[in-house]
């Protein structure tokens, strides 16, 4: 794993800007949270009371500045108060960087941007492409995302539809405190929400990009996985304007149903790969299938759809479970990831199986997305604080962290053969 300095350095885009963002937070009688690499004054206090969600629309000057469109420009400002505790920033780490950079190659932005202190994603809304901006208004006693409409015609209430989709992508109507209760039963967890409190699970703006995506990963390496997803976007899903930078949107189900095995080749997709994603595209395209109805579903009966598409195995289901049907009780237990991290924190002998992680995560019931995901979350964090962290659960044992981890987590073990995951 790279040092934290040079990891984020060359994120060029916005790490610059993130940094200075950072620094720039000071709350009235607030600070969230914050991590270690964006400083905060020492007198910061972070609330822990719990505070539902609540939506604001601006009034006059709500408009954005600079937006490329006139439907765009003429929406309302619209403030989001997630429930409590929230961390923004550390949302924002988790969805702009992998936790390693292999190879020191440079990951450069495909659909998500930091820019001038704001997150920025383009989705498309109607069949048509929507850039929003999300930043965290600094003038408030509590936390609250600043949502505005850049660019873009969504038809009648795009505003309201661009909320409803930045809740549903910062998971910020979801309460924590049922977990926290759970995580302090569990030294290593109790441990974790003390480091990641206020963190939720950011959910994909749809499940097709989700299952699409993870259907692109398997089986290979981390940079292979960024090039092949970003000559996928750049080739199929099109962009919108604003202030003179392009920003692409995720491919629609009808571009990539009308695609070719041999078309795809030529983005270094693999013939299985290609045949998987044409396929769940034509089927969700004539109406056979409907991935976001699985939001409202129950979680077996939605694993239980996803695994009836070719290439979509155990852990590509459980993987959309957490990451796109913003389910709190799936657990990916052939992440090698995963595995990782628990034979570290819970001092295992050797990396578990499946079914011993299955086992052990008997007592997260209820929880195991969540458990997963926090779980996860130490990939992005330094060795000396992993071995302090070791030294807080274990006193006396000495023991040593292994910096020379590769594996993402969040994605299954790269094998010679492979299984209905790839």
């Amino acid at each position: 794993m790279l040092s934290h300095i040079k990891r984020y350095k060359q994120f060029g885009e916005w790490y610059p800007a993130l940094c200075r963002f950072g620094r720039q937070r000071a709350f009235k009688g607030r600070q969230c949270h914050q991590p270690p690499w964006l400083p905060i004054p020492a007198s910061s206090a972070r609330i822990t009371g719990r505070q539902g969600p609540h939506l604001l629309t601006a009034g006059q000057g709500g408009r954005p500045e600079g937006a490329t469109n006139q439907q765009g420009a003429n929406q309302p400002l619209v403030l989001l108060q997630p429930q409590q505790p929230f961390d923004f920033l550390r949302t924002l780490k988790f969805i702009l960087s992998p936790p390693a950079l292999l190879n020191g190659r440079d990951f450069s932005p495909i659909m998500d941007h930091f820019q001038d202190g704001e997150y920025r994603r383009a989705i498309r809304i109607n069949g048509q492409p929507v850039l929003y901006g999300v930043s965290e208004e600094q003038n408030s006693s509590l936390p609250r995302l600043k949502v505005r409409v850049l660019a873009g015609t969504g038809g009648p209430g795009l505003a309201h539809r661009v909320q409803k989709a930045v809740a549903r992508q910062f998971a910020s109507e979801l309460d924590l405190a049922p977990f926290y209760r759970l995580a302090q039963k569990d030294p290593v967890l109790g441990k974790l929400v003390d480091r990641f409190r206020g963190l939720r699970i950011p959910q994909t703006p749809s499940v097709y990009e989700c299952v699409v995506c993870a259907i692109l990963e398997q089986q290979i390496n981390l940079s292979f996985a960024h090039q092949v997803k970003k000559a996928l976007v750049e080739a199929y899903g099109g962009t919108i304007e604003f202030k003179g930078k392009q920003y692409s949107a995720f491919p629609e189900p009808a571009t990539l149903a009308a695609a070719t095995p041999a078309e795809f080749r030529k983005l270094q997709i693999s013939g299985p790969k290609a045949r998987y994603i044409i396929e769940i595209s034509r089927a969700i395209t004539e109406g056979r299938v409907d991935l976001e109805a699985l939001r409202s579903a129950a979680p077996d009966p939605a694993r239980t759809r996803l695994l009836e598409h070719k290439g979509v195995g155990p852990w590509t289901a459980e993987y959309v479970c957490l990451r796109a049907l913003g389910m709190p009780d799936h657990l990916p237990a052939s992440d090698v990831g995963l595995q990782k991290a628990i034979q570290l924190f819970y001092r295992l002998r050797k990396i578990p199986s499946p079914a011993r992680v299955e086992q052990l995560a008997g007592k997260w019931a209820g929880w195991r997305s969540y458990a997963t995901f926090y779980l996860w979350l130490t990939y992005w964090e330094q060795a000396d604080w992993k071995q302090s962290l070791l030294a807080e659960i274990y006193p006396g044992s000495g023991h040593k962290t292994d910096e020379k981890t590769t594996h993402q987590p969040g994605r299954p073990h790269r094998r010679r053969s492979a299984p209905r995951d790839g």
